[in-house]
């Protein structure tokens, strides 16, 4: 028998502490049972065998506790409460082979009370469910994306005027989006709680990391005193302070999770953080804004984002130095008007069909070329002469192309720049270049956009005459077909580059910049690293 004595300060014979309710979730690879009590707990834990018994000095348990609890879920059986003569109270767990426990306090905080928590675990479970996310990593084919509903469990997260709670509809959208992503060819969605449990934010990331996922989306409903509050907005991660105080505020509660949910660790500071700042690459964090830019853009279509740009705050479940990812917001729980689209299934489609575009946009599936065929193109070839008889005494009259005229889009609701560029045949870069605009500048509906100036080609050139042509003699007109594309060029990175900066600086795209250097967008780009650019690109 394993006993384990818990010694707290002395108490008065008088001051009973009272044993309100027991409750438990059940997540695939364990179980989580929460004895809640009025006051901090005297307690004693004996372990033997498949029972562990907690012991209560000065204690009794509330008459609405019912006095057993049948679970048959991961890892145990049932939950005994009974009260005990001399003020004592006794609570037995009945586990399945092979389980492991844990059992810790927590101080009242919030709308919680004090409370007594026992983990209950199938270490068997837990390392089969590790390995089949490492050979998904290991044999991927597809692009991994990792879907985080927030909250669950114990963490309810905010709750609207209606008791519409976070952590159902965040989980509830998250499903959509998976299953949005997973009918696509080419992606993989996963999440990193399938069921109303809580997930601490280590556990979090190292689900990501062990599907080896290439992006990471935690999904949340935001909530303010202000109940006229309304929009959805989009974070990524700050090495430092946040962009804004409401910012700042947002990642303070979010951060509470842990704590909230029942981490045993959610008031200790992560012994990582530091290790975890320094192996930031700054090119990581760029991309999560680059997804983050295009996910504001297609998020138009369903509703009014708060921000039009990415914010930036220390959010510890974005704490992923490989990985781009990003925190949604989805709308205001606090918001009348928003919790009846939070609860409503086609807002949550909607939001699931806008995350997936996105996700496709900024995780282009096309199979690269071979970078050493391309930069085998053969030189530029001469020039074609192209006979052309005319008649007798009559010179080929050339005719005048116009003076070059900027074709003009008008911007309509939902439009991206990713969109406009792949609609007119044209690059990112050239828009951003041509309507000196920058990477994430909002758009706004009606806003005309400058598209690739448009010329016509002269139907003729003003060529050498051949054959002695004097006044009356047959005329050719020598016209020089385009030189054809340069070999493959290269570009060297400097520091502080960015695959969106490279692309726009030369009019090309983060997508051929991926598939020409067989790179992928989670991938760190060092300074001097050669980059094949496209044939086309402006040097």
């Amino acid at each position: 028998m394993l006993l384990l004595a818990v010694s707290l300060p002395s108490m008065p014979v008088f001051a009973l502490t009272r044993i309100m309710n027991v409750r438990h979730w059940t997540a695939p690879d364990h179980t989580r049972v929460v004895i809640d009590t009025n006051d901090e707990a005297r307690y004693r834990v004996e372990k033997n065998d498949k029972i562990v018994s907690i012991g209560f000095a000065e204690a009794f348990v509330d008459e609405k506790v019912a006095s057993q609890v049948a679970i048959n879920k991961a890892g145990i059986s049932s939950v005994t409460i009974q009260s005990l003569p001399d003020n004592a109270a006794r609570v037995e767990l009945l586990l399945s082979d092979g389980a492991e426990t844990k059992v810790f306090s927590l101080k009242k905080i919030q709308d919680k009370p004090d409370r007594l928590v026992i983990d209950i675990w199938l270490p068997d479970v837990q390392k089969k469910e590790s390995e089949e996310r490492e050979q998904v990593k290991i044999q991927r084919k597809e692009r991994i994306v990792v879907i985080d509903p927030g909250h669950g469990g114990e963490d309810t997260g905010a709750i609207g005027k209606d008791g519409t709670r976070e952590k159902d509809v965040v989980l509830s959208l998250s499903r959509k989006l998976r299953d949005t992503l997973n009918k696509k060819d080419g992606y993989r969605a996963f999440l990193t709680r399938e069921g109303d449990y809580y997930v601490s934010f280590r556990k979090r990331l190292k689900v990501a990391r062990e599907y080896g996922a290439d992006l990471f989306i935690s999904v949340h409903a935001d909530a303010a005193r202000n109940r006229t509050a309304r929009g959805s907005s989009v974070y990524c991660l700050s090495l430092g302070g946040a962009s804004s105080e409401a910012a700042k505020i947002l990642a303070r509660n979010e951060n509470l999770a842990d704590i909230i949910g029942g981490s045993e660790n959610g008031n200790e500071k992560d012994e990582s953080e530091p290790i975890l700042l320094n192996m930031f690459q700054t090119n990581t964090i760029n991309q999560s804004k680059a997804f983050g830019h295009c996910l504001l853009g297609n998020l138009q279509e369903v509703s009014r984002p708060k921000s039009r740009r990415v914010q930036e705050a220390p959010f510890r479940v974005l704490k992923l130095p490989e990985i781009p990812a990003l925190l949604l917001e989805t709308a205001y729980i606090s918001n009348p008007r928003e919790e009846k689209l939070l609860r409503s299934a086609p807002f949550q489609t909607r939001v699931a069909r806008a995350l997936a575009d996105s996700i496709t946009e900024f995780l282009p599936l096309a199979p690269p070329p071979s970078p050493a065929a391309d930069a085998a193109q053969p030189a530029a070839q001469p020039a074609i002469e192209q006979k052309t008889k005319t008649k007798p005494a009559m010179a080929v009259k050339e005719q005048e192309a116009p003076a070059s005229r900027p074709a003009v889009y008008q911007v309509r609701k939902g439009d991206t720049l990713g969109k406009i560029a792949a609609r007119h045949n044209t690059t990112l870069g050239a828009l951003l270049k041509l309507n000196r605009m920058k990477l994430g500048a909002p758009l706004y509906v009606g806003r005309k956009i400058k598209l690739e100036e448009v010329q016509k080609v002269a139907a003729g050139k003003k060529g050498k005459q051949a054959g002695g042509a004097g006044k009356g003699g047959p005329r050719t007109t020598v016209v020089k077909a385009p030189p054809a594309a340069s070999a493959a060029s290269f570009y060297r990175v400097r520091k502080g580059d960015t695959l969106a900066k490279v692309a726009s600086k030369h009019k090309t795209t983060i997508s051929v910049l991926l598939k020409l250097n067989h790179i992928r967008m989670k991938d760190p780009l060092y300074v001097n690293q050669k980059l094949i650019l496209p044939h086309d690109a402006s040097l």
